[in-house]
């Protein structure tokens, strides 16, 4: 009896030292080190899966990142343009051809005409001092300008506008001898500096009626102005 405890104990342990071996044997196989080049392989699979997740964001960004763009050059082209747009031509002096001219005689006050010279240019243009006028073909200088009627600064006519002067044409008596009847003054232009005489052939404004008394000696001219109040005031 005590020969058979000893066989099923010897057995017993062979059993176990079997499983131990096996269980040792499974535990090497689990923790081998993994093949390197298996995880890559792995990772850019991931990447690669993620990528259809991550490529509508990057794509609408960009697409943001143009409309801000597109935003930005409008504003820049809007301002530019603005810029452009205020801008004014630049005044040229004014010539007798590109101002029409007319001669009209007032009731107060009285031995007054007004002399008008419209902007008929293409240009805006500066008209300098006075008008040179020669009152009839007797006259042997121009007429006398109104030294205090000069303005503070010289007239500029746009396209359109109309520059006055004003003109006394005899004393209040009217008693001159250089009294003369015209039917046109002979008018020209001065050049901006004090000593300029008039800078070009004139032309010859009719007055109208085709009649107006005038003197010589005593008619004075006023400084170009841009109002009618200003160019009758003296």
């Amino acid at each position: 009896m005590a020969l058979a405890s000893s066989a099923v104990l010897a057995l017993a342990l062979t059993a176990c030292g079997e499983s131990d071996a096996e269980s040792k044997s499974v535990e090497t196989a689990t923790t081998e080190p993994t093949d390197p080049t298996v995880t890559p392989t792995a990772t850019a699979v991931s990447a690669s899966a993620s990528a259809p997740a991550t490529g509508p964001a990057t794509k609408g960004a960009g697409s943001q990142g143009s409309g801000n763009s597109g935003g930005s050059g409008a504003g820049a082209g809007k301002t530019s343009s603005a810029g452009t747009g205020s801008g004014r031509a630049k005044p040229v002096d004014c010539t007798t051809d590109s101002l029409k001219f007319a001669i009209k005689e007032v009731k107060s006050p009285i031995n007054h005409a007004l002399i008008t010279a419209t902007n008929t240019g293409s240009k805006p243009c500066r008209i300098y001092r006075y008008p040179a006028l020669r009152l009839s073909e007797n006259s042997q200088s121009e007429t006398a300008r109104l030294g205090p009627s000069q303005p503070q600064a010289v007239v500029t006519l746009d396209r359109g506008a109309t520059a006055y002067a004003g003109l006394i044409t005899a004393s209040v008596d009217r008693n001159s001898q250089t009294k003369v009847t015209t039917s046109s003054i002979g008018l020209s232009l001065h050049g901006p500096d004090a000593g300029d005489s008039s800078t070009e052939n004139g032309v010859d404004v009719p007055v109208p009626g085709g009649s107006l008394y005038v003197e010589d000696d005593n008619a004075q001219v006023t400084f170009w102005q841009d109002n009618v109040s200003d160019a009758l005031a003296w």
